[in-house]
C-alpha cells in the first residue's frame, strides 16, 4: 500500500514547529519507545532481521531514508518509520496513525499523550509565538538529553494524523529559551 506523501510532509513541518517554537522543563533524561524494541544502536539489519524488508521507503527529512513498515500499536494499525541519516544512523523513530475520523484521532492522541505524560511527566509545552497560541492542534515535546520524544495531532478535511516520534540526541533540539 502506497503511504501518502502528504502525511509524511505534514508530519515534517508539524516536527519543525514543535521544535522551533516550544518550551519545557527536563523531568527524566532518556525515554524508552515503547511501539519497538529497536534502539538507537541497532542497524537496518538488525530492523529487517525484526519487521522484514519494507512497505515502502522514503526520504527520511536527515538526508537518509525512512524504512516504513506497517504496525500495530495500543490496537491501532499505523505505520513505523525507522527514519535514517546520511550515515546511515538511526535518528528517529515515528509511529503514524491515520484516520478520516478526527474524533478516532483524537481518542488515539489522548491516550499516547497520556501514557507518554506518565512515563515521562508534564512536559511543560508552551508555544512561544502568538501565532500557535491559538492552535487547534495538539502537541507536546519532552526536551530529554537522551532525545526528544514529539506527540502530535493534526486534522484536515479529509483526514486525521496523530504522530508519536522518538529523536537521537544527534538530531534532538535544546530546549528554546522562553
Amino acid at each position: 500500500m502506497k503511504l501518502s506523501k502528504k502525511i509524511f510532509s505534514l508530519s515534517c513541518v508539524l516536527l519543525f514547529i514543535f521544535l522551533s517554537t516550544a518550551s519545557c522543563e527536563k523531568k527524566i533524561t532518556k525515554a524508552e519507545c515503547p511501539f519497538t524494541t529497536i534502539t538507537w544502536e541497532n542497524s537496518l539489519a538488525d530492523i529487517k532481521k525484526l519487521e522484514g524488508e519494507p512497505a515502502e521507503t522514503d526520504d527520511s527529512g536527515y538526508d537518509g531514508l525512512a524504512y516504513i513498515y506497517p504496525k500495530t500499536y495500543n490496537g491501532k494499525d499505523g505505520y513505523i518509520y525507522y527514519m535514517f541519516d546520511d550515515k546511515e544512523k538511526l535518528v528517529s523513530l515515528l509511529w503514524v496513525y491515520e484516520t478520516p475520523d478526527s474524533k478516532d484521532a483524537k481518542e488515539v492522541y489522548e491516550k499516547i499523550h497520556s501514557e507518554t505524560e506518565k512515563e515521562l511527566g508534564e512536559s511543560g509545552f508552551q508555544y512561544n509565538s502568538e501565532k500557535f497560541a491559538n492552535s487547534g492542534t495538539p502537541g507536546d515535546v519532552w526536551y530529554l538529553d537522551g532525545g526528544n520524544v514529539i506527540t502530535s495531532m493534526v486534522s484536515v478535511s479529509e483526514f486525521s494524523v496523530v504522530q508519536y516520534q522518538f529523536l537521537h540526541p544527534d538530531v534532538s533540539s535544546e530546549k528554546p529559551e522562553s
